[in-house]
């Protein structure tokens, strides 16, 4: 008789993280799951977030802050909110946590948890004043003067209709707004609570709660009808106070102060057993699960990850058994029955504690027959293929058992599968040993005659081996066989599939069926095959197969491809191609490579044989297969930007580093990425490291494109992306091209009228000029100044000869001058000084000392000033041409310069009694010449002393 194992199931892919930083270790006080996927610990030593292979630090923006973190929450912005024990709240921006400090105040109690209600307001509970919540700006408190039982708020929960539930030490409160009024409404014993003391609240789906209590284990909530239920296996609840709860699909997961980490089956499952083996810690305090539905919590520093129940482990037999057993079978109860040496044992599952066994012995069989392949006919009948001794029918009930003689060819058979769907049996073997046996009401006796079709003379299915006869929800039959590939047979016709029609390998070893109705099966040494019943198309290692060698697959109740080898079993969505892996590292151990070693229950869940026991691998809905591949940051200059931005940088913003991470909780070292920069690569780049740098981008647009997977096969996996622009710089954007050509082409107008402005001006100048010497020429040789010289001279050399020569070489150089200086539009002040003393000189000669000159001009300011030529000798004319020049009335002329801008030339009034003709004409002239060269005024004064004008220097000759 074999000894009955332990029957408790338990959790394979069990890992445990230590929170340690600088090598020191800190408490995790709470979990948080961001919708990212992240799993965030709020730690005595601050935040730190975890990517299943580190825990890296969070810092503050302030950097000699400290505090213990316990509350965190992810609003529907993803801002991630942080409470902590001294009553203060952060945010997470750019990667730091920054205090947020209301007006109001902020707590001075531990922060205990966060939810943000239907109107987008963020509420957060503490552990002694209360709730508060923020609505427009302002922050509101609910305590005990609003009917709050107590302050002590473990936690808060969100139902449907937007009501507030918070867990306290007196009760559930419900908390409802109508406008600014707060309605509190309390759940307590009176309600059917079993205990005033909640510890927690958790959603469970349709507006139902999981309610934790310090003393009699948890309750269900039913916030709609008001309605309080005690689930069946917390009647005799001493599993001390609950810290946490997790609805899973119809599983509890419950952690607990004294028994650590319990399951329990559904919410009226009687039993809750324990589901790890904590070690010395047996209080966890929190539970999450992440996107692949592994279980995680958190025990003192630790943290604790479970794959969940997807992967469970009965140990219902030893290693020795383990290498006699070829099949098992999950029956329509979901007993296991198993294949060994001489017989059937089957495992019935007596309590969630233990299960009882029964050995069916075959007389027939002896200690070396092998029994190949376990099938239940749908009169629950158990079929049992043999190696050498044929088919036998067993019925469980009574124990009672038949050799299948219908042909002879049974008796010895070896048979390789025995598979059907509803009244039809399908059975495969060495020798071409193809059968269908048709089952009627009378096979509802074993003892009855099956009638059945032998295939064994049908071409390429005859005299080989027929490892699999498989039928699909069409009613096809497929034949594997070894060495001439795929026969299918439709209406009685056979239709074969080989080399010849692209399969690399004719030896087919197992079959299964996707939910779109097409057939996959796989090969020897080419891995698997889809078949929509035209093409095929392969599967291999370059498409992330971990083995070419696969002895079973079958199709899990979400649909996906269960792909058995050696080295463990690959998981195939068919959707997209994404394939998983369990092996080892989930603690597989193992796996029976025969065919009839893998089996389905009627949940849908996949049987695995393996050396410790029967793995069953039950998939969870909403779960993912492949990493979720996420850009953490972007740094400009190791600076992060914001994550909020998908901007714009200028030119000199060039280098970029992104950060990056392919979340797979199960297996996170397996993950390697591929990116490419679009605008600047052109294909993917493999690589292992989850940052790249981008130094010094040339100005354009940019995509960053990123995605993870779990083989070299990237053709399904998840992308993240990041699009930016870095600009040129401003004289490279188009706004300032058309710029500088708008410019360009007014400056080229503005150059053309100007020049045409200039060359006019230039032609009036000459015009002017030209007028000029000939009124200067006309006055200064007209008869009455030609007559005053010449008179003057006479009387000079009669009087002292040598003094008259000097007057005549005076006279020479003044007509000299204007000769010389007749084509020049300006000359220096210096030259303009020596005509008027020339001029002076010959005038002075015809009145003596009554025409006085006085120049106050320095030696710089005659060589730095330019002047018209013959300027300063017309006015010094005008002045002597409008005055009295006598003893009586003596003309005084003054030349000077004035706060070094301007040049005046100023004389007393002596006014003639008559003007003569032509008087003004000469100044007019002047100050044209002005307005043409340099476009400032001559400023011409006259009051009843003085006749001033004041005429602008020109600082460069034109």
């Amino acid at each position: 008789m074999l000894a009955l194992q332990p029957a408790i199931a338990q959790l394979l892919g069990l890992k445990t993280f230590k929170l340690q930083d600088d090598n020191k270790s800190f408490k995790i006080n709470t979990l948080y799951k961001s919708r990212a996927g992240y799993i965030y610990c709020g730690s005595t030593n601050g935040l730190y977030q975890f990517d299943g292979l580190k825990f890296i630090k969070i810092p503050f923006s302030k950097a000699a802050a400290r505090d213990t973190v316990t509350a965190l929450f992810e609003d529907r912005s993803l801002q991630l909110w942080v409470g902590f024990k001294n009553g203060h709240i952060a945010k997470m921006i750019k990667g730091k946590l920054e205090f947020f400090e209301p007006d109001e105040g902020s707590p001075v109690v531990a922060i205990t948890s966060f939810i943000q209600d239907k109107q987008n307001d963020i509420w957060f509970s503490t552990n002694g004043e209360g709730i508060y919540f923020f609505k427009n700006k302002h922050l509101y408190l609910i305590d005990s003067a609003d009917g709050l039982s107590d302050g002590h708020v473990r936690t808060l929960a969100l139902a449907d209709n937007g009501d507030v539930l918070a867990a306290t030490d007196q009760g559930i409160n419900i908390c409802t707004l109508n406008g600014t009024k707060k309605l509190i409404t309390l759940i307590g014993p009176r309600d059917g609570l079993p205990d005033y003391y909640v510890t927690t609240i958790t959603p469970a789906g349709n507006n139902t709660f999981l309610v934790g209590l310090q003393e009699k284990g948890y309750c269900l909530y039913d916030h709609k009808n008001r309605l309080v239920t005690l689930p069946a296996g917390t009647a005799n609840w001493k599993g001390g106070q609950v810290n946490a709860l997790l609805a899973v699909q119809n599983s509890v997961w419950i952690a607990s102060e004294e028994n650590g980490l319990l399951l329990q089956k559904g919410f009226n499952d009687p039993l809750s057993i324990p589901a790890i083996e904590t070690g010395n810690q047996k209080i966890i305090h929190c539970l999450l699960t992440d996107n692949e539905g592994n279980i995680w919590m958190s025990s003192s520093t630790e943290l604790i990850c479970t794959g969940g129940d997807k992967l469970k482990l009965y140990p219902l037999y030893d290693k020795n058994l383990f290498e006699s057993i070829h099949s098992i079978l999950a029956d329509h109860q979901n007993a296991y029955w198993i294949g060994t040496l001489g017989g059937v044992l089957k495992y019935e599952e007596n309590t969630r504690m233990s299960f009882q066994h029964k050995m069916f012995r075959i007389a027939e069989l002896n200690s070396k027959t092998a029994i190949t392949s376990l099938y239940e006919d749908t009169f629950h009948h158990i079929w049992i293929g043999t190696m050498g001794k044929g088919i036998f029918i067993l019925d469980p009930g009574t124990g009672a058992y038949r050799n299948l003689t219908e042909n002879p060819l049974l008796q010895n058979a070896s048979i390789l599968s025995i598979t059907g769907k509803g009244n039809t049996i399908c059975a495969g073997g060495l020798e071409g040993v193809a059968m269908i046996f048709e089952l009627n009401e009378m096979n509802k006796t074993i003892a009855s005659k099956t009638t059945f079709t032998n295939y064994k003379n049908i071409a390429n299915i005859s005299n080989t081996y027929i490892y699999q006869v498989f039928i699909n929800r069409s009613g096809k039959i497929f034949f594997g066989t070894d060495g001439k590939g795929l026969t299918v047979m439709e209406n009685g016709r056979f239709i074969n599939y080989n080399h010849k029609d692209g399969l690399k390998d004719d030896i087919i070893l197992s079959f299964t069926e996707d939910k779109l109705g097409n057939t996959w099966f796989c090969t020897e040494n080419a891995g698997i095959y889809k078949f929509d019943g035209q093409r095929f198309k392969n599967y291999t290692i370059a498409n992330g197969l971990s083995d070419l060698k696969i002895t079973t697959i079958k199709t899990d109740r979400q649909g996906n491809i269960i792909i058995v080898h050696i080295k463990g079993v690959d998981i195939l969505d068919p959707s997209t191609g994404a394939i998983a892996y369990l092996d080892n590292k989930q603690g597989l151990g193992d796996i029976n490579p025969d065919n009839g070693g893998v089996s389905i229950d009627t949940a849908g869940n996949i049987l695995l044989s393996t050396e410790n026991g029967i793995v069953v691998y039950s998939p969870s809905e909403k779960t993912t297969i492949q990493p979720t591949t996420i850009i953490d940051r972007v740094q400009l200059f190791q600076n992060n930007v914001d994550e909020h931005i998908r901007g714009k940088f200028s030119y000199n913003q060039n280098s970029l580093s992104f950060y990056f991470t392919g979340i797979y909780y199960t297996d996170p070292e397996q993950v390697q990425y591929q990116y490419k920069l679009e605008g600047l690569d052109t294909a993917w780049v493999l690589t292992r490291d989850r940052s790249i740098p981008f130094p010094g981008l040339q100005p354009g647009s940019y995509t960053f494109h990123v995605r993870s997977s779990l083989s070299d096969n990237f053709e399904s996996a998840l992308e993240a992306s990041y699009k930016f622009v870095i600009e040129p710089p401003f004289w490279k954007r188009l706004w300032f091209i058309i710029l500088c050509i708008l410019v360009g082409a007014a400056l080229m107008l503005w150059y053309m009228k100007a020049r045409e402005k200039h060359l006019k001006r230039m032609q009036q100048l000459k015009h002017d000029k030209v007028r000029f010497q000939f009124e200067v020429l006309r006055n200064q040789v007209n008869p009455h100044f030609l007559f005053n010289s010449f008179n003057t001279l006479i009387s000079t050399i009669e009087e002292n000869p040598a003094l008259a020569v000097g007057y005549v070489e005076q006279l020479s150089d003044f007509f000299r001058n204007i000769v010389n200086y007749r084509d020049k539009n300006v000359i220096t002040l210096g030259e303009e000084i020596f005509v008027l003393k020339t001029y002076f000189y010959l005038q002075q000669k015809r009145y003596g000392n009554y025409l006085q000159l006085n120049i106050h001009i320095s030696e710089e300011e005659k060589n730095q000033n330019f002047i018209p030529p013959l300027t300063l000798q017309l006015l010094m004319e005008n002045a002597i041409k409008h005055n009295v020049v006598s003893k009586e009335a003596p003309l005084l002329v003054d030349l000077f310069m004035e706060n070094g801008k301007r040049l005046i030339l100023r004389n007393n009034i002596n006014s003639k009694i008559s003007k003569e003709a032509g008087a003004g004409m000469g100044l007019q002239n002047i100050i044209n010449r002005y307005n043409l060269l340099s476009g400032e005024t001559v400023l011409v004064t006259k009051d009843n002393n003085f006749f001033t004008v004041s005429l602008p220097t020109l600082q460069k000759d034109i």
